[in-house]
């Protein structure tokens, strides 16, 4: 079992992964030794998220006030010690459950060079956008923003990726990297295109380009949809982080 500096060290490097998702200045992100946030302002609280993985209720204040000034929901995620805090989140947040949060030895979990796999590029973000509303229930205009960081000149240590299939992507997922650390971010594959090895063979052939490029770790937060996936594919849950929103979720509900 991991200590929780360990568990702290990967909440850590998975905020700072996550920042890239800010491209506009009415955006906030923030990530710290005890709490970070990604808040787009969008009508879905599945792309304002606030994790807060430490008991002191002082951390919630400033991502509280960032929702509160763009009117925006959000998901709030308690982590560790940070779990303590529930009592203190504001009212119209309900639990919603919990998100495994797993992880994954690239050195031993399945990998695999796969000539359908590149990375997207900007010329890619109308298709990045479509697999991700079609595959989350998104609307187009908060899916876009998921495929937003393609438009800039650095994205950071992101980069979003496509599976194509006889021309035809079928598959999406992000991979952040930070240190030893490759964390997986919005995989998706429609319905239309499930059950044909897709997800799986993405990412097989993401992890052995990270693994290729120095990452010996994979983390992600895993969504009820994708679970089954990352347990056939040697990922083990580490923590559950427990979750709270005052909004409908495309992936998490009251």
């Amino acid at each position: 079992m991991l200590n929780e500096s360990e568990l702290a060290r990967r909440r850590v490097l998975m905020g700072r992964g996550v920042q890239p998702w800010v491209t506009e200045s009415h955006m906030f992100g923030a990530a710290g030794d005890r709490s970070w946030s990604l808040i787009s302002g969008s009508a879905t609280p599945d792309l304002n998220l606030v994790l807060v993985h430490d008991d002191d209720p002082e951390l919630l204040t400033e991502p509280l006030a960032e929702v509160a000034r763009r009117g925006c929901p959000s998901l709030l995620m308690l982590a560790g010690p940070g779990k303590a805090l529930a009592g203190k989140l504001p009212a119209a947040h309900a639990a919603v459950g919990e998100m495994p949060i797993m992880s994954a030895d690239l050195a031993t979990v399945p990998r695999q060079h796969d000539a359908r796999v590149r990375r997207a590029t900007a010329a890619d973000i109308e298709t990045v956008t479509d697999l991700l509303a079609t595959a989350y229930g998104f609307d187009r205009a908060i899916a876009a923003l998921a495929a937003a960081p393609l438009a800039t000149a650095s994205s950071g240590g992101m980069s979003i990726y496509l599976l194509e299939d006889e021309g035809q992507a079928v598959s999406t997922v992000t991979v952040c990297r930070t240190e030893d650390v490759a964390s997986v971010w919005c995989m998706g594959t429609p319905e239309r295109f499930g059950r044909r090895g897709y997800g799986r063979a993405l990412l097989a052939a993401v992890l052995q380009i990270a693994y290729d490029d120095g990452a010996t770790l994979g983390l992600l937060g895993a969504t009820p949809a994708g679970l089954p996936l990352y347990e056939a594919t040697g990922w083990h849950t580490e923590e559950t982080w427990d979750l709270y929103t005052d909004a409908v979720s495309e992936q998490f509900t009251h």
